[in-house]
């Protein structure tokens, strides 16, 4: 099981030369095998994911701002693709996933009906996504702490787990975070959104996102082998991000980089 993310920055994509090592587009993760394809939202890094036509491909979204979708429209194996692609979220029903799809990318803010149109997309409730993937993989779901609310995924092959926590703000809600660390719980690989560190965080509570800090001593707690901090804020240049990982960050905790390949075996 291999996964590679596509895109690790949080609300806007950033497209200049001090983004270029850590990368600039916003939020999408691919989770693969020989047997399936899994991708966690479809921000601006969505656009360069390789839809596969040998094996089942499967589209979840924690949520559904602009930042975990805006890339939808811009791939164009969509399009051709030969197989029908599994879209689901542990956040909606079919319905209301639908609604969601539908209003970002019909008129007015979208100059095309997208959803309506020839896209080889099965949209169903999270109940339908699960036993359309458990040939493939296991997957569950639990509620993450952000504005309108987000899910998390634990997705597990054998005895290999990986869990993505995407959009949350640690501390906000204890019985929220209880959730997350259960199914974190020496979990192979944990997805941490780090937007902030610490003290810029002391002015954005409420916004629904994590510290760096935060993550470093999530990982001693639940004692996952590797844990990767992404949804970087847009106004973290490499530089930073570099000085951050030497001066704070342990082993096993590392930042999260655009176009980078990790086995969990």
């Amino acid at each position: 099981m291999e996964i590679e993310f596509h895109g690790v920055r949080g609300s806007i994509p950033i497209p200049s030369e001090n983004f270029l090592e850590y990368g600039g587009n916003t939020t999408c993760i691919e989770i693969s095998s020989k047997d399936f394809q899994l991708i966690i939202d479809a921000g601006s890094g969505f656009k360069n994911v390789k839809i596969s036509d040998e094996k089942p491909t499967f589209l979840i979204f924690s949520h559904f701002h602009h930042d975990h979708l805006q890339g939808l429209p811009f791939n164009e194996a969509l399009f051709s693709t030969k197989n029908q692609i599994h879209v689901g979220s542990g956040l909606v029903g079919k319905e209301g996933l639908e609604e969601a799809l539908s209003t970002a990318f019909t008129p007015p803010l979208f100059p095309l009906d997208l959803i309506g149109g020839n896209l080889a997309f099965n949209v169903m409730n999270f109940e339908t996504f699960q036993a359309a993937a458990i040939d493939f993989f296991s997957i569950k779901t639990f509620p993450l702490s952000h504005p309108g609310g987000a899910a998390g995924y634990k997705i597990t092959v054998g005895n290999r787990s990986i869990v993505c926590g995407l959009d949350h703000e640690y501390g906000l809600d204890k019985k929220l975070d209880a959730y997350f660390q259960g199914a974190s719980d020496n979990s192979n690989l944990v997805i941490w959104d780090g937007m902030f560190t610490n003290s810029e965080h002391k002015d954005k509570q409420g916004w629904g996102h994590s510290t760096i800090e935060q993550a470093i001593a999530f990982s001693s707690t639940c004692n996952p082998n590797l844990l990767f901090i992404t949804h970087h804020s847009p106004q973290r240049k490499d530089q930073e991000l570099n000085q951050l990982a030497r001066d704070l960050l342990p082993g096993r905790v590392k930042f999260a980089k655009e176009n980078t390949k990790f086995e969990i075996s």
